[in-house]
């Protein structure tokens, strides 16, 4: 089974916890976190693209700030939910099945992308395709924001790093077990700051990076295409 595949299985069978389910409170935490910076970069009426969206919790967010927002992810089960959540809240908000190594949009279908903290399962060459993609599907001027940890700021004190790490590929294995359905791979890769900016800003030029807290940064690119 690829990495891919076993991360998809992973997600499908997590479903929706609390945290990620936009109709909970407890899943509020990840937007606030965020919200005050998105608002200074979102426009009314700009299309909005949340990659990797779960069950929505960043789509919603962003079309409550005005966006048209479309998520987009790679498990059913999670998108079936924001659907349900979309359709009680009588949203606008669109919800597509896709992979971020192929993503089912044209050119200039949006002014806005948001990857919220999901680089870590994301291989290198999965990053390099997807900013290849948003140099197509942004708008001029449209603004790509990447939410992310430093592996190496998260490591920083420990003697060694993780035994797992696979130095030519970045991977770090991994598992978790989800009550009453079983173990399920669950593979991340070692991610810094520094890399993620080399990989994008090869297509889509930096504007700027904040430090939202220790171990948490939001990248801003801006798509140029003239």
């Amino acid at each position: 089974m690829s990495i891919f595949d076993a991360t998809r299985k992973h997600y499908n069978a997590a479903g929706v916890h609390p945290t990620t389910d936009p109709d909970n409170p407890r899943s509020q935490f990840a937007v606030d976190r965020y919200e005050d910076h998105l608002r200074k970069l979102i426009r009314p009426g700009m299309r909005a693209l949340d990659l990797g969206c779960n069950a929505g919790r960043f789509t919603f967010a962003m079309e409550e700030m005005g966006a048209i927002a479309t998520g987009v992810d790679f498990a059913e089960i999670p998108l079936r939910h924001a659907k349900k959540v979309a359709h009680r809240r009588k949203s606008r908000c669109q919800f597509n099945i896709g992979d971020m190594a192929a993503l089912p949009y044209k050119e200039n279908s949006f002014d806005f992308a948001l990857l919220p903290h999901n680089i870590g399962y994301l291989p290198y060459q999965t990053l390099e395709s997807l900013s290849v993609q948003l140099k197509r599907i942004l708008s001029d001027n449209g603004i790509f924001v990447l939410t992310m940890q430093d592996q190496l700021v998260k490591s920083a004190g420990e003697e060694v790093l993780p035994e797992r790490y696979d130095v030519q590929t970045g991977l770090i294995g991994g598992s978790r077990t989800i009550p009453d359905k079983g173990t399920y791979a669950s593979p991340w890769y070692f991610w810094t700051v520094a890399f993620a900016k080399y990989i994008v800003e090869k297509h889509l030029p930096l504007e700027q990076v904040k430090q939202i807290e220790e171990n948490r940064f939001m990248l801003v690119f801006c798509n140029k295409k003239g």
